[in-house]
Order: structure tokens, then C-alpha cells, then sequence
């Protein structure tokens, strides 16, 4: 097994110094087409590292994290830095919770000294999560596993290291991380502990898309999954087709000198199966108690070893589980007669294996199930939580011998490196949890709902840390740097926005049905309040500033459902603290008085997060179709300017009146008026507006705050950003309009893999609607007296997305994405507007990977000079490659 991955996969602080730069020896092959032109290699980084993370908070403490160091390393394994950052923790103080007695309630005690390293191999670890095992509570009721009073206890975990190994590693400063802790004697790798020490070779690295959740439900089910089948049994992990190879357990354990083994385990391991009775692929193995977290991983290892699994658990409530996990049959624990004799006849009275995980009279149960004979092969059967106390002949009862993983460097290494592999290849399918409220203070409560019985299935989970505390209505999913995000805690979005000289990031809200683009492809994109509430929050938790809700009266591009965007732009308002939210307006349906009296209101119900962005209009039917006069493409955008005008005037005047063509007033005094706020040069809500002809271009220089762009050629965004700016200049507005671009981003790990992504959109496109929308967009692009409307130079496969979001390319690896966002922000860009094809997760996976790069660049100057990045970046838009491709 490789003790490092080439581009990992996994959660970590550590910083990416040089942003994906490389040097001219490394630099890119030329871009590749968005056509799917063939090329060798990867762009734009030769090593995926991990996402910029430094000085985050997670679940309200501070990880004393500031900076990584990727010097000195040896065959890809880093070395600690001789910098200690964990003495940068304001407090070197913990909260622990102390066992004071047997039968007695976990007592939560403040101010205790954190655990001290005392091995090179040795990393200190902040728990975000702990597991909840059986045995924590079986221990404080009947008074083992824990040597002298008071005593921490614990065995499952997940957390940042904050401390790495003096010894060169795979496993440093900075990683989510998550492991057991089996060496239950050392009161330092408990669990139940804000800060624990384990050794690095006893936990594995949490990849992206693994919860940490996920993580700190898996350490201890996992290792005593394989140990019981890889040592006890003798399943040979090496021979694996349809998952990732492991260990030959057995074989390695065998291969200790026996002296150097803890005697009450050396039995197991040196006498407890002969070679040949190891089992074969395709032999039975029955698992009492499956549904348990262990039995959920022994039967999906037993299965990738070739075994045929035969479960006995409650079915009606974990039946569907254990048949998705593989099961080969199952039946129910309640009849346990029927379930020896069914067991029995499924496997023609020849089971030899048998795992027990519920406690000592299932295990006697099971016995009775094993095949026992003085003849041929032996039986063998292992109770986790007890066993009986004769065996028949023939039958050999083992006890899983979990404390090798910790005594020996070697085996817990290779299978903590194992199943790091199996979950970046999704091999095992993760524990289902239950999040318990509280932190450490709601331990004791979780542990009397294990102590009911009524947790099937699952495990409990305990947040750990302040908001955990304080705040447990906040259980929300887990963020790239593998903590609890709370929704309360806008650390991470302050600290990602503090520069002012930043580009800012906007994301199209998908209040209409069919997802952003036009196509049957799947989307996993939602377009129902409480998804949009789910998008929104982690939008801003992870740096985005800004949202736009689109307004729809009726469906134009085969979206069957639209919500209107004022009412649901305020709903994401009241669910957010941070994000600005851009609702459209279409004057002609809009009178300019209702739109600025809605907009003042809900500005001060939000603290000034409310913007708008003025759509003219170009979907006719969408205007006659509710009795509206359908105007030409000048007329529109001529009434569109004086909306915007009254609507400054009504928040700026204390009495406005106005005469003009379409709209006039007398004296109306609108009160409450917006807020006015210091962020707000403009003084009001800011006002958008797009479109691509003169006229709209016009309209951005007299009286609008930012001008929307679709996406562009290079010589395409330079001719409509300095049109608009001499606009400004004529109209007198100079350095008063900001421009926005919009964008639609496929990153993936690799360029092809981007460009393959984008095939299927348009190859999968709904040609139907497609055409609907070319027909109707007439009335906006080609319908202008010169042609240069939006839409007007759109090909059929750009109209899949609909505001020519390919053609602005962010498309490729995070590096590239960096790269091109640099340049557009050189042109003049002040904000990306983007859309994704799987909301779901793609919004947090831009904040997560691409925008801490753009910020990383923008540090180093980069973004400032047009020459320079055009020379960079600039011929992946110019026009002339455009038309090669074409």
C-alpha cells in the first residue's frame, strides 16, 4: 500500500504555498479547448494540496493554526516544523470529563492540563466529534477498562492535529483526522477530552466528502472489524477485486517476535487458526447482532473478501440496511431457535465462522449454529461483547485481539493507510449517525439512550467544543475543514472577505425548477425554499457575498416552477447573516413606487443586505401574457432607466416627483427610506443591471451601480467595460459603476475531467427547450438596431446555460479556475457570478477549493495588472482562438 497519495484527496489547515504555481521547468501544457480536445497531464498544479484554511475557528475554539511547513520533506512525508504553533493557543487548558466511581455520572471539569507527547511518533489531536461506543457506558456500570478513579474514557474520535510527529510522517500539522483509541490504559488517548495524544500511526486521514461525523462513528467498529476477521479468522485482505487490497493481517501479526507481543493477546495471535483453515471466498460466515456499527463493517469486509454472510438482527428495523450493505441472507434475532435451525439449513450444517456482537448468551447461540465435529476443518466463533463458557469439539473460540493495533507500529499503520484508500475510493458505506446535543456535557444523557437499547443501527455523535454548547439547534453539515459548521459563526466569511480590494463572489439562487442549465442531465439542485435556505447558509459561511434570486412570470426555458424572487430573497435574508441578497425587478409588471416601498422595507428588517438587479425584459409572452404592452428593445430599456430613477429618487428625496414617460410622481414621501449605510457609497440599495447592447450599456453608465455581463471574449469584455466607463464618463458618474460577470463553473480534479462534464451538458441537451429560449431571445439580442444584444453572437450549445455562463470558462482544475478569475478581475470585474450543475455540493467545494486560491493570488498582487494576466490567461478568450474552435 503507498504511504502517500500523489494528489490528496484529504481535509487539512495546511495552506497551499505557492497557490498551484509552478515553475518554468513545470509550467501548463497550453489550454485545452472546451471542444475536448485530447492533451496530456494535468494543469495548473502539480500537486492537488489542500485547501487554505489558516487561522479558521472551529466550533467556537481557536485551532492555534497559522501557517504549515512543507520544507524538508522526505519521499513526500513532511516534517514537523520546529516552529511549535500549539504553543500560539490562547489557553493550554482543557475541559475533560472524569469518571469518579463505578455506577456514577460522568462529572465535566474545567481548567485540566493538556495531554503531553512523549513519543516521536506521538501527535496531539483537537477533538471535534466523539463516537459513543457500548463499552463506555458497560464500563462505568460494572467498573473494567477503567484502572484508578477518577478516569477519562473514550474511544472514538475525530479532530484537527495540532501537534505533529518529531518523526517524518504521513500524518502532520493541520489534518482532520480520526481514529480508536484501544490503548484504554493511557488516559491521555481518551476520547471524552477537548485534547487528546495518540500515536500517528493510529488514525487515518478524513478525505473531502467524508463527514467528520462519519469519521469519529468508524475508528473503533472498523479496526475491530478487521482484526477480528484478518487475525482471528485469517481473511486475507490482499486478494480483494472489488475494493482497495489490504493487509495480510495474520501473516504480519505472525511475523512479531513473541516476546514483544502482550501476552493476554499472544495466544490469539500465534495459536488461534492454522494456516489452513483460513477461510476461503465463497464460505459462509454468520454475523449475531449485525446491525451493530462493527457488524455493518465485518459483513462489508467479509464481503469484499468473498464470503457468503448470513445475518441475525432486528430486521424490521435494520433489514433494508444490512441487504444494502450486501447481505447474503439475514434473518430475525426475536425467534431465536428458528434463527440456529435457518441458519443451519442456508449453509448445509457447514458454518465454520461466527461473529458475535451483541453479548454472552447470543454468542451461545450462535455456537449452536457453528458446525462442530472431531473430523475435518474446526469451527471458530468470536464474541466482541462476551462468550460461552464451554465450546463443543471442534469449535475454537477467539477474542478479537484489538490491542495489536496499537502496540504494533506496523499493523496499525497499514490498516489505518488501508482505510484511508477505502474512503477515498467510497468503497465502505459510512455509519448512519445520530448527533447528540450539548458537547461534553450531553455525554452522560447520550450514554443513558445507548443504555436503552433503542439505538439500532446508528451511532451517537457528540460535537465537541463552545457552539456545541451553547448552541445545539445548530447541527449542520460538516465544512472542507472537517468541523461542525455553525451558522452563527462567521469567522470564516470575515476573514476571507477582509481585503477591500478584493473580487467578490455572487451565486445564482435556483429559485426556478430544472437546475441552471438546460439539459437532462441530473442536477442536484434544488429550487424549494428549504433548499435555497441550505444554499444560501453555506454560501456565506464559506465567502460568498452576494446571491441573485431571477424573476420569472412564466416559464421561458422549460423551467416548469418559478418562486418570485422580492418574497423569497427576503426568506434567505432572515436565514442569513452575512449575504447580500439581488432581487430582480421587471418594470412594466413592477411599478417603480410598490418596488421601492417592498425594498426599503425588507432593507431594514435585514440591516442593508438587500440589493436589486432591473431585468428589461425579453420573453414577450411573458408580458402579454398578463395584459403588459410588449415594447420594442430601446423603449424597454428607455422605461428601465427611469425605474431606476425613481426608484433613487424615492429612497434619496424626502418628496420626490418626477415626470417622465412612463412613470410620474408628486410629492411622494416614502418613510422608512432604505438604510444609509457607510458601505454604501450609492447611499441606497445597490442597483444592477445587464444586458449587452448600447442601450443597456447606456443605461449602466447614467444611472446604475453595477452592470451584469454574460460571458464574453476577451476583446469582448474590454470593448463593454470601457464603453460603459466612458458612458460614466459622459453622464458624469466616473468610477461609479462596478461591473459583474456571470460564470458557470465546472471544477474538477482534473481539466479532462471538467471538459467531460461539460460534454455531457450539451450533448444531453433538451433541444426542445433549447430552441424555445434561441426563438424567444430573438426579441433581445438580434432584434437591436446593430446586432449587439444579449445573446445575439450565441451559439445553441452556449444557450444551454443562459447567460452564456460557458463562455466565460471556468472550467478546469481549481488552479486554472484561480488563474482566469485573476485575470478577469484585471479587466475590471468586481464580481463573479456564479452557477453550478450540483448545488448540493459545488457551492461549498468553490468556497472550499477555488476561492481561498483567488485570495491567496490577490496577497501576492496578482489581479492588478491587465498587461500581466492577459499575457497568462488572456488567449483562452480571445477571439480569434473562439473562432479556430468553431
Amino acid at each position: 500500500m503507498p504511504s502517500v497519495f500523489k494528489h490528496s484527496p484529504f481535509v487539512s489547515l495546511r495552506p497551499d504555498q505557492d497557490c498551484g504555481r509552478r515553475s518554468k521547468e513545470q509550467s501548463p501544457p497550453p489550454y485545452r479547448t472546451l471542444n475536448g480536445a485530447n492533451g496530456a497531464g494535468r494543469n495548473g498544479g502539480n500537486d492537488e494540496k489542500a485547501a487554505y484554511g489558516a487561522s479558521s475557528k472551529i466550533n467556537g475554539y481557536s485551532n492555534g493554526y497559522t501557517d504549515g511547513d512543507t520544507n524538508g520533506s522526505t519521499n513526500g512525508v513532511s516534517h514537523r516544523s520546529s516552529d511549535d504553533e500549539f504553543l500560539r493557543l490562547s489557553s493550554p487548558q482543557q475541559d475533560v470529563l472524569l469518571l469518579h466511581g463505578p455506577r456514577q455520572k460522568y462529572s465535566l471539569e474545567k481548567a485540566k492540563d493538556i495531554p503531553e507527547l512523549r513519543g516521536d511518533d506521538e501527535v496531539l489531536v483537537q477533538v471535534l466529534a466523539i463516537g459513543l461506543n457500548p463499552v463506555d457506558w458497560k464500563g462505568a456500570d460494572y467498573g473494567f477498562g477503567q484502572p484508578s478513579y477518577p478516569w477519562v474514557n473514550g474511544r472514538d474520535f475525530a479532530g484537527i492535529v495540532v501537534k505533529s510527529p518529531r518523526k517524518p510522517s504521513r500524518i502532520q500539522q493541520g489534518d482532520v483526522v480520526f481514529g480508536p483509541s484501544t490503548d484504554y490504559r493511557d488516559v491521555r488517548k481518551a476520547a471524552y477530552q477537548e485534547y487528546l495524544v495518540t500515536s500517528d500511526y493510529n488514525v487515518a486521514r478524513i478525505p473531502h466528502g467524508v463527514d467528520v461525523k462519519e469519521g469519529a462513528a468508524l475508528g473503533v467498529a472498523f479496526i475491530a472489524a478487521a482484526i477480528s476477521l484478518g487475525i482471528s479468522f485469517g481473511v486475507d485482505f490482499t486478494l480483494l477485486r472489488e475494493a482497495a487490497a489490504g493487509p495480510d493481517l495474520l501473516r504480519l501479526a505472525r511475523s512479531l517476535d513473541p516476546r514483544h507481543v502482550p501476552e493476554d493477546i499472544r495466544d490469539e495471535i500465534f495459536g488461534g487458526i492454522s494456516k489452513s483453515e483460513r477461510p476461503k471466498p465463497g464460505e459462509w460466515i454468520a454475523i449475531w447482532g449485525a446491525s451493530s456499527m462493527t457488524g455493518q463493517l465485518t459483513l462489508q469486509l467479509a464481503k469484499f473478501a468473498g464470503l457468503k454472510v448470513a445475518c441475525v438482527a432486528d430486521l424490521a428495523r435494520n433489514g433494508q440496511r444490512l441487504s444494502d450493505l450486501g447481505a447474503d441472507f439475514m434473518v430475525d434475532r426475536y425467534d431465536t431457535k428458528r434463527a440456529i435451525e435457518i441458519l443451519r439449513a442456508v449453509t448445509g450444517n457447514k458454518l465454520r465462522f461466527g461473529i458475535d456482537t451483541a453479548g454472552k448468551e447470543t454468542a451461545e447461540y450462535l455456537q449452536e449454529a457453528l458446525a462442530s465435529t472431531n473430523t475435518g476443518g474446526k469451527s471458530h466463533i468470536l464474541g466482541l461483547s462476551g462468550l460461552p463458557k464451554d465450546a463443543p469439539n471442534g469449535v475454537i473460540q477467539h477474542a478479537v485481539p484489538i490491542k495489536i493495533f496499537h502496540e504494533d507500529p506496523n499493523v496499525g499503520e497499514q490498516l489505518s493507510q488501508w482505510l484511508e484508500e477505502l474512503l477515498v475510493a467510497k468503497s465502505l458505506k459510512l455509519p448512519e449517525v445520530e448527533v447528540a446535543d450539548g458537547g461534553l456535557a450531553g455525554v452522560n444523557t447520550a450514554l443513558d439512550r445507548l443504555r436503552s437499547g433503542k439505538i439500532g443501527g446508528k451511532r451517537i455523535v457528540v460535537p465537541v467544543g463552545a457552539e456545541a454548547v451553547s448552541s445545539p439547534k445548530t447541527e449542520m453539515p460538516v465544512n472542507g475543514f472537517g468541523s461542525v459548521a455553525e451558522t452563527d459563526d462567521m469567522s470564516y466569511h470575515d476573514m476571507i472577505n477582509s481585503d477591500p480590494d478584493r473580487v467578490k463572489f455572487a451565486y445564482w439562487v435556483p429559485n426556478v425548477s430544472g437546475g441552471l442549465v438546460i439539459s437532462k442531465i441530473p442536477q442536484r439542485t434544488g429550487w424549494d425554499l428549504h433548499a435555497n435556505e441550505r444554499y444560501a447558509q453555506t454560501a456565506e459561511r464559506w465567502g460568498f457575498e452576494y446571491a441573485l434570486s431571477q424573476i420569472r412570470f412564466m416559464a421561458g426555458y422549460g423551467a416548469e416552477n418559478q418562486h418570485e424572487p422580492v418574497s423569497l430573497s427576503q426568506a434567505l435574508l432572515m436565514s442569513t447573516k452575512r449575504l447580500k441578497v439581488i432581487a430582480a425587478l421587471l418594470p412594466g409588471p413592477w411599478n417603480p413606487a410598490v418596488a421601492a416601498k417592498m425594498i426599503a422595507s425588507i432593507d431594514n428588517y435585514c440591516n442593508g443586505r438587500v440589493s436589486v438587479n432591473v431585468v428589461s425584459g425579453w420573453f414577450k409572452l411573458e408580458f402579454t401574457s398578463i395584459g403588459q404592452w410588449w415594447l420594442d428593445h430601446a423603449e424597454r430599456y428607455r422605461r428601465s432607466r427611469e425605474f431606476i430613477e425613481c426608484l433613487k429618487g424615492i429612497w434619496t428625496e424626502d418628496k420626490f416627483t418626477y415626470k417622465g414617460d412612463f412613470y410620474q410622481f408628486h410629492d411622494y414621501p416614502l418613510k422608512p427610506k432604505p438604510l444609509n449605510l457607510d458601505s454604501r457609497p450609492c447611499g441606497h440599495p445597490e442597483i444592477f443591471q445587464g444586458g449587452n447592447s448600447n442601450d443597456a450599456q447606456e443605461n449602466a453608465g447614467a444611472v446604475s451601480d453595477y452592470y451584469f455581463m454574460n460571458g464574453n471574449t476577451l476583446e469582448g469584455f474590454q470593448k463593454q467595460i470601457a464603453g460603459v466607463k466612458e458612458k460614466a464618463v459622459n453622464n458624469g458618474r466616473a468610477g461609479k459603476v462596478g461591473f459583474a460577470l456571470n460564470a458557470f463553473v465546472i471544477c474538477r480534479e482534473t481539466e479532462d475531467e471538467a471538459i467531460r462534464v461539460l460534454q455531457e451538458i450539451q450533448g444531453k441537451a433538451d433541444l426542445e427547450a433549447v430552441e424555445g429560449f434561441r426563438q424567444q431571445v430573438q426579441n433581445a439580442g438580434s432584434s437591436t438596431a446593430n446586432k449587439s444584444g444579449m445573446w445575439a453572437n450565441s451559439k445553441m450549445e452556449d444557450l444551454v446555460q443562459y447567460n452564456d455562463g460557458f463562455k466565460t470558462k471556468l472550467i478546469g482544475t481549481k488552479y486554472q479556475i484561480a488563474e482566469r478569475i485573476c485575470m478577469l478581475k484585471s479587466l475590471g470585474v468586481d464580481i463573479i457570478l456564479v452557477a453550478f450543475l450540483h448545488y448540493e455540493e459545488e457551492i461549498e467545494e468553490f468556497g472550499r477549493n477555488v476561492l481561498p486560491l483567488v485570495r491567496e493570488m490577490e496577497k501576492q498582487g496578482r489581479g492588478k495588472d491587465e498587461a500581466y494576466e492577459t499575457a497568462r490567461t488572456g488567449y483562452i478568450y480571445a477571439a480569434k482562438n473562439q473562432e479556430e474552435k468553431k
